[in-house]
């Protein structure tokens, strides 16, 4: 029994120690939000995600793929675009926040992995029992990762996250602790609120890693999130929207390691 609990320790951790690898061999704490706009005309959709990760890859660590590419994109179109991800030496995570019964959970994340995926992300508050437990399961026999919301980056996210329980402790301080206590490999944590996220660092250890969206458009401050416990920062618009995205992203990698340095 205790030699099998080991083994999904480690498998558990294959998420964690991938992402920390490629983040020190390419020395850049950048996830890319790959969020193309929306098009009539999805005929090049593909092509241009790949274009982008070719062009990005030596300056980012992982690739986020939210439903920008989920939706209008095939599985297989999904399949292809995270080959072109591996090849270029990074991993993606799948952006869904997933919030339903455990047999939808388990076939969604199925043919996540199947796609290709590494990590995906879930909503916390649907619970464990019933809902979440098989995607944990299943993610950490095959070494994939199991992401949770913490506090997302928008405005809004206070009427949620920020509201208050009975026992006088908010919705934020519940999903970490339902981190911490399921065994999630990273929290999703927003740079809008660097206060949230030295809080969350110092209950969730080092262990688990905090992943930081909302610097750039949304107006978040990537060096205060470092300096209060940020592990990776999203970046999307900055880098996607850019004519130039392998200058952005190249920019970025360099003034995010030389405020590290500082």
């Amino acid at each position: 029994m205790k030699e099998a609990s080991s083994r999904v320790e480690a498998a558990s951790r294959t998420f964690s120690n991938s992402l920390e690898a490629i983040s020190k061999s390419k020395k850049s704490k950048i996830i890319l939000a790959l969020d193309l706009d929306h098009r009539r005309d999805t005929t090049k959709l593909l092509g241009d995600a790949k274009a982008l990760v070719e062009s990005t890859s030596d300056y980012i660590c992982a690739v986020k793929i939210n439903f920008h590419l989920i939706l209008p994109l095939s599985l297989t179109e999904i399949s292809s675009l995270n080959e072109s991800i591996t090849r270029n030496g990074i991993i993606s995570i799948a952006d869904i926040k997933l919030n339903d019964i455990n047999n939808t959970n388990r076939i969604a994340t199925e043919y996540l992995w199947d796609a290709g995926f590494s990590g995906v992300i879930v909503n916390p508050f649907v619970g464990f029992n019933g809902a979440l437990d098989v995607v944990y399961r299943r993610a950490h026999e095959l070494g994939k990762g199991v992401i949770t919301l913490a506090y997302m980056s928008h405005k809004g996210a206070d009427e949620g996250f920020g509201l208050e329980l009975s026992n006088r402790i908010t919705i934020f301080d519940e999903f970490l602790r339902r981190a911490k206590k399921w065994g999630s490999d990273a929290v999703i944590l927003g740079t809008t609120r660097p206060e949230k996220i030295a809080i969350a660092r110092k209950f969730l250890g080092k262990k688990i890693k905090i992943i930081c969206p909302g610097t750039g458009a949304q107006g978040g401050d990537a060096t205060a999130s470092i300096a209060a416990g940020a592990d990776y920062l999203i970046f999307g618009r900055a880098i996607v929207d850019d004519p130039n995205p392998k200058n952005s992203a190249r920019q970025i990698s360099r003034s995010l390691a030389l405020k590290a340095k500082s």
